[in-house]
């Protein structure tokens, strides 16, 4: 779990930032109180295969010898995306109550044919023990075809990360802070409309290095804040979301015996799993350089039942 200092060295410094660098002082707590605790994962070195169990992005992965390996509904091996260490992320996994992981094990994501249409034919496997691996390689080419991705070993961090596009709520920044040029500490001007100063620095923040290929728990690349809806849909519904919120809260609510209440519990604790970015020097292009996104609902995380997850893509 994210130890209390390093919450209160990051909350700071992201304060620190939006005050000296952006000039949003005034929306700093409702910026960091909507802040979601959350894992930063970045590449470190090219993974040369010498140990087995490691957390490591794209290349092969280590598998128990029993563990066949995903196939499509067609038996196209599916393409292995990345595989998690427990032991490595449970030092950094969020203390707010989202996000409880398994202490020990190994988390493996597969996905499918990527396309527009949703949703993503796709895997989440948990495995208890790390013993006995061994690394395996698909029997042909993979479902994403192309040119194989590269190994990458996992450097794991902690993060706050701050509301994407989709879920800052612009309203309520305005009401705090309806100037659109302010004056810095130092006399000169900031220019610029505040939601795009703010966009600037969640563009900055959530996204520090070119080493960042991934994260957990954290907020979706979105146009509408509807990653969740789009999610539950699926995962309890079996259905795909037409784009329509209302109408997916009326199945929804339907599904739940008619407790709306309980509906927006289930959405505020469906949680993303795992969001994958574009990344060059590991072979991921999702599109448009969008983002892979994995959903889980809380209770089936804590439950550890990985194969009830949503896979979907964002892209402009």
């Amino acid at each position: 779990m994210i130890k209390p200092e390093q919450c209160e060295r990051l909350t700071r410094k992201a304060r620190k930032t939006l005050e000296e660098e952006y000039g949003l002082g005034a929306v700093a707590d409702l910026v960091l109180d909507a802040g979601r605790w959350g894992i930063r994962l970045d590449i470190s070195t090219t993974d040369e295969y010498r140990r087995t169990g490691n957390s490591r992005v794209g290349g092969d992965p280590d598998l128990p010898e029993g563990l066949d390996w995903p196939l499509t509904e067609d038996g196209v091996p599916m393409t292995f995306l990345a595989q998690l260490n427990m032991v490595d992320l449970s030092p950094y996994t969020p203390n707010d109550g989202r996000g409880t992981l398994p202490e020990r094990g190994m988390l493996y994501f597969f996905i499918g044919r990527v396309n527009a249409a949703y949703p993503i034919e796709h895997r989440v496997i948990y495995e208890p023990s790390t013993l006995n691996l061994v690394k395996r390689e698909p029997d042909g080419v993979t479902a994403l075809g192309g040119e194989p991705t590269v190994a990458h070993a996992v450097t794991i961090l902690p993060n706050l990360e701050v509301p994407t596009y989709a879920y800052i709520d612009v309203a309520a920044l305005n009401e705090m802070y309806d100037a659109s040029t302010t004056v810095a500490e130092d006399g000169g001007s900031i220019e610029g409309n505040l939601f795009d100063r703010y966009l600037e620095f969640e563009s900055d923040w959530n996204h520090p290095s070119p080493l960042n290929w991934g994260g957990m728990f954290g907020y979706p690349e979105r146009q509408q804040p509807d990653a969740e809806h789009q999610a539950l849909s699926y995962i309890e519904l079996g259905e795909e979301y037409n784009g329509s919120e209302h109408e997916c809260m009326k199945k929804l609510t339907a599904h739940y015996g008619g407790d709306e209440e309980l509906v927006w519990e289930e959405l505020s604790d469906t949680l993303l799993l795992l969001k994958i970015d574009t990344h060059d020097a590991i072979g991921f292009q999702w599109l448009n350089r969008g983002e892979l996104q994995f959903f889980i609902r809380g209770a089936d995380l804590e439950a550890e039942q990985f194969d009830h997850t949503c896979c979907s893509i964002y892209s402009n």
